[in-house]
């Protein structure tokens, strides 16, 4: 469906209710509104959505880097696991791995 809009006169394309694209619609929609985004220029939102994915990248990197470690030490500290040192990432998903297979 093609609405105009009253102020500009400008179309805007609406997806079909129920299809994929209009679930895709409604999320960036909630996006924009959530965010404050839509009243953005449109050379300043793309600097802030190129920020947000910025900060989401490097907090699932982080995440992966260093969530590993925290949970090993955590279940060591429970006393789950044995008290030796993991210096890598695969010696603890083995030290992991073996727990859990008891």
């Amino acid at each position: 469906a093609v609405v105009s809009t009253q102020s500009t006169g400008e179309e805007e394309y609406i997806p079909v209710r129920g299809s994929v694209r209009y679930f895709l619609w409604i999320i960036a929609v909630r996006y924009n509104i959530w965010t404050g985004s839509y009243c953005l220029e449109p050379w300043e939102r793309k600097l802030f959505n190129m920020t947000m994915v910025t900060v989401l990248l490097m907090t699932i990197w982080t995440a992966y880097i260093f969530l590993p470690g925290w949970v090993a030490s955590s279940i060591s500290m429970m006393s789950i696991t044995t008290n030796k040192l993991m210096t890598t990432s695969l010696d603890m998903l083995a030290m992991i791995k073996s727990e859990l297979g008891r």
